[in-house]
């Protein structure tokens, strides 16, 4: 083992491109590349966006390999929306590329990540490809599932990657197993992801997107049924779709979805946006709560992470509900790229089996 071996991590989102290379160390180099939104409008699936950002991201990465004489080893991309896994690392096949390219199970910016990852490592001749805990990973109870319609199931779908890696770290703070351990791991970005971790496994999560737990900055969490059943009935299915997961939440009732700014205009006094707010936290700490009675009141604590963890402010009005459940543990930001990198060198040397992907007929 060298310092100059190194994987490559990418990870796309819906209007950037990240992308690093790591040793066992850490990241030795990284970078973001932000995309026009009016570009990426140009294109009907997402990843019909594949050669336009592989054509921006991999003279810098091949540049940049050269300039720190790094030893590529394996390259990782971030999982898409596939059929529901297992959690940990992959091999990335023709399997779960056909389904990703495809957009078979959704059309959603993840699913670059896998197509990026097998372009550049075929281009750099390197034959190690690896995806980790896809958005799809599926540990749920079944009783989880049990959505109280027939037909309806709840989903898991969430932030696996972040939620289980700063799992990972809290365990190694507490000195106890990871795969022992119990959390409540609230996901607090974008999108919500509060998760019942228990052995390692995602047993319990809300689905952020569409339709389950608090509302988020722009999203609009678990509504009323008979207001939505009304707006349904009087608006077309995407404008329906639009409004729940892009301009419901904060921004729905604000007209701003960056917490810093409702926080400017609460600690002004303004009475709405204070309003608001205390719901905002108060849905949080609820949605936090059902997860500790989920694992039966005993978890060994309660991580707080995500991009609105950075607010001292929003932490402090959190922990005045949930403090006395669990110790808790605040996590700022979120930590997909060292999430990534860990599970393709937990493969390459060897303390990891690589799962193998099956498409389904």
């Amino acid at each position: 083992m060298t310092e100059n071996e190194a994987v490559i991590v990418i990870n796309p989102g819906s209007t950037t491109t990240k992308f690093a290379l790591f040793n066992r160390s850490g990241s030795v180099y990284s970078d973001v590349i932000q995309h026009h939104q009016d570009v990426l409008d140009q294109y009907d699936l997402v990843t019909e966006q594949l050669y336009f950002r592989h054509e921006i991201i991999f003279p810098v990465i091949k540049r940049k390999i050269e300039e720190l004489e790094l030893k590529i080893k394996g390259v990782v991309g971030r999982g898409g929306i596939v059929k529901p896994l297992e959690g940990g690392t992959y091999r990335v096949n023709e399997d779960f590329l056909e389904d990703v390219r495809s957009c078979r199970y959704g059309n959603h910016a993840s699913n670059l990540g896998t197509l990026l990852a097998s372009r550049i490592a075929r281009e750099l001749g390197v034959d190690q490809v690896f995806t980790v805990d896809p958005v799809t990973v599926d540990n749920m109870w079944d009783k989880a599932r049990i959505s109280g319609v027939p037909g309806i199931e709840r989903v898991c779908r969430g932030h696996p990657l972040n939620v289980k890696r700063t799992a990972r770290e809290v365990a190694k703070k507490q000195g106890i197993k990871y795969t022992k351990a119990r959390y409540v791991v609230a996901h607090l970005g974008g999108g919500f992801s509060i998760t019942a971790l228990k052995g390692g496994k995602i047993v319990d999560v809300n689905d952020g997107l569409l339709g389950m737990g608090p509302f988020s900055p722009n999203r609009a969490g678990a509504l009323p049924l008979r207001g939505v059943i009304r707006l349904c009935y009087a608006k077309p299915e995407n404008e329906v779709i639009r409004l729940f997961s892009n301009n419901s939440g904060l921004k729905g009732y604000l007209g701003e979805e960056d917490l810093r700014r409702v926080l400017d205009r609460v600690n002004q006094g303004e009475q709405q946006a204070t309003h608001v707010y205390h719901a905002f936290v108060y849905q949080i700490a609820k949605e936090i709560g059902a997860c500790h009675i989920a694992l039966r009141c005993r978890i060994d604590g309660i991580i707080i992470t995500g991009g609105i963890a950075h607010s001292d402010q929003f932490i402090r009005n959190l922990k005045s509900y949930i403090e006395p459940l669990a110790t808790i543990f605040v996590m700022p930001g979120e930590f997909e790229m060292e999430a990534l990198a860990e599970g393709a060198w937990r493969v390459l040397d060897g303390r990891e089996k690589a799962g193998i992907y099956k498409r389904e007929p």
